[in-house]
């Protein structure tokens, strides 16, 4: 088994595209290998695409690529679309599109150290049955969600997996709805990072959904810290972390945590606060907050 990964690292190849220069990420992809990686220098003005058939590429903008949705004429509305496995995205800023990282499933991806701003709809979508782990990333200005998880679907955010202690914070800012949104069976680890200022939510977790939110920053959104409903479930605490409670250093607009129309929400409050008070929980929520 070692020999033949070691085979397959000394055939994966690595490809440059200088998008200043005239180059196309869009005609890189068309030509790569499970194992290849592309590394993207310039402004890129072209919408990019993960065909399913696509597995272990790595897309890497050495943190001096923007990637900019180009408008109607591009083949999809999303900036960057995976379809793909085991696609890595990193050091990029993402401009723009419908949604800046639109993943359909399923799919699966790291989103490592990007920028994704301005995106019609949402900053990062992930959806039907696909899996993302998004780290140190900042999603900020999206038209209606920062992070939106839907269709069974299932993200690790600012956690590479629970069982490693080491965090890798996103900040999730100024998006005009709620900064994380989690629905529709879909389930997610929201591990270490700011949640700040967005006009509706910092987390919205509802028709079934199941969230672990543990050691954020979430300060100044329009509504609630944290809202459940319609039989979602929210762990303030969960095996195997140790990280400590959620924080609030500037009231969010709403209550600290909100549950409605069933559901239930485990754990400690924290610091967690709101100018509507600390809790509001409807009749049919579980209320097990400490």
């Amino acid at each position: 088994a070692g020999l033949c990964f070691s085979a397959l690292l000394a055939n994966a190849a690595t490809v440059s595209v200088d998008c200043d220069a005239g180059n196309t990420i869009a005609a890189a992809l068309a030509n790569v290998k499970p194992g290849d990686t592309v590394l993207v220098s310039g402004t890129c003005k072209e919408q990019v695409s993960f065909a399913p058939e696509m597995v272990r590429i790595t897309l890497d903008g050495q943190k001096k690529t923007t990637i900019q949705h180009p408008g109607k004429s591009a083949p999809s509305p999303h900036t960057v679309f995976i379809r793909g496995k085991d696609i890595t995205i990193k050091g990029i800023t993402v401009v723009g599109g419908l949604d800046g990282i639109h993943l359909s499933g399923p799919a699966s991806a790291e989103i490592d150290g990007n920028v994704v701003v301005k995106a019609a709809g949402r900053g990062i979508h992930i959806d039907k049955g696909s899996v993302v782990r998004v780290l140190n990333t900042t999603v900020e200005e999206s038209g209606v969600i920062g992070i939106d998880i839907t269709g069974t679907s299932y993200a690790y955010i600012g956690v590479r997996i629970p069982r490693l202690p080491a965090l890798s914070p996103n900040t999730i800012r100024n998006n005009s709805g709620p900064g994380i949104n989690i629905e529709r069976s879909s389930s997610a680890w929201i591990v270490g990072n700011t949640i700040s200022s967005n006009k509706g939510s910092g987390i919205v977790v509802h028709r079934n959904a199941q969230a672990d939110v543990m050691a954020n920053v979430i300060n100044a959104n329009g509504g609630d810290a944290i809202a459940a409903s319609y039989n979602a479930g929210i762990n303030l605490r969960s095996e195997p972390r140790r990280d400590g409670p959620n924080q609030t250093a500037q009231d969010n607009g709403g209550v600290a945590i909100r549950c409605l129309a069933g559901g239930y929400v485990d754990g400690p409050l924290g610091t967690l606060g709101g100018k509507q008070g600390a809790k509001a929980f409807e009749s049919g929520c579980v209320d097990r907050l400490e």
